[in-house]
């Protein structure tokens, strides 16, 4: 799995899901940690989320690895839109997978564990595939200050604690300073998202 950028602790990919067919949208993508502990894999799901209503739902995501700030900035906080996603047939389901994706690998959903907020589903990597031959992503602090961004911003959204407008201040510098192009893209759309709390920044 380390070949594919998946491994022990906490891996950043993006999931893609397929939406109920009453959705605007076939599928849905959002970035999400695959936690790789004590040699069993899972995800801790926060009840509410479209990606959390999806899988269960359906038994099969793909987890998608990209080098691309832009692709989890825009997943995060918007609805990629369909034509961005290709997909493959496993057991009679479809499962969407990113086209821009460096590499993908495609999970079934084991077993779900249901707690007051969350959800733990264990999973199974059972597909792969390389869609871009490269020797591998040099890390750049640009790239994952974009990650903590994210993250930080979603967790400030749904919290409002003052907190996470210190972490994103620090991780905007890094990127501002460290980030290649498609960083700088990617402050973008955050800045524009970051439009209706522009007070508090």
């Amino acid at each position: 799995m380390t070949e594919f950028g998946i491994g022990e602790g906490i891996s950043e990919i993006i999931v893609a899901t397929k939406n109920s067919p009453s959705g605007e949208k076939p599928f849905n993508a959002a970035p999400f940690g695959i936690i790789w502990k004590n040699d069993k894999m899972f995800l801790r799901l926060f009840r509410g989320t479209k990606t959390c209503e999806n899988l269960m739902q359906e038994d099969f995501f793909s987890a998608n690895i990209t080098a691309d700030s832009v692709l989890y900035a825009r997943s995060t906080f918007y609805d990629l839109d369909s034509h961005e996603f290709s997909t493959l047939n496993f057991s009679g389901t479809i499962v969407p997978v990113l086209k821009e994706a460096d590499r993908y690998v495609v999970f079934q959903c084991k077993n779900r564990v249901l707690a007051e907020d969350t959800i733990l589903i264990d999973i199974e990597p059972i597909g792969f595939k390389i869609q871009t031959p490269t020797s591998g992503f040099l890390p750049n602090r640009g790239f994952y200050s974009i990650l903590e961004i994210c993250i930080h911003l979603t967790r400030y959204e749904q919290t409002r604690d003052p907190k996470y407008i210190e972490w994103i201040r620090h991780h905007w510098s890094l990127a501002q300073r460290c980030g290649r192009k498609n960083d700088k893209e990617a402050l973008a759309i955050l800045k524009k998202r970051m439009a209706g709390f522009e007070d508090d920044f």
